[in-house]
């Protein structure tokens, strides 16, 4: 049997159900563990935590999308995954921290979707 996400070899019994497919587990936990980049609670967390002086460290891809931006300014979101070497599964991971810490956002710029600072 084949995972209907990745296409790995999986065995019935390790088969999950995940949005109308049969997957593995890792596509599983990706699939039911997306992080949302709209959280509010996510958002209140983060910016009161920020407050404390105990806040949350970006990490290396998160601070190099942060350095990326602040050099070449607004970048849509596609771009900015392939400049930086990330699959779009790989970069909505990395972009949710950042939009809940409100380092980064999205807007429309010309009709289109772009990633820029805070």
């Amino acid at each position: 049997m084949k995972c209907q996400n990745c296409g790995a070899e999986i065995k019935a019994e390790e088969a999950m159900a995940a949005r109308g497919q049969t997957v593995c587990e890792d596509c599983y936990i990706d699939l039911a563990a997306k992080p949302k980049t709209c959280d509010p609670w996510a958002v209140y967390s983060a910016k009161n935590l920020e407050k404390t002086g105990s806040g949350p460290d970006l990490t290396q891809t998160q601070s190099a999308i942060v350095d990326y931006l602040t050099q070449n300014g607004p970048t849509p979101p596609g771009k900015l995954a392939k400049d930086m070497g990330l699959t779009m599964d790989e970069f909505e991971r990395e972009m949710a921290p950042l939009r809940h810490m409100e380092k980064v956002r999205a807007q429309l710029q010309e009709g289109e979707k772009v990633i820029c600072l805070w």
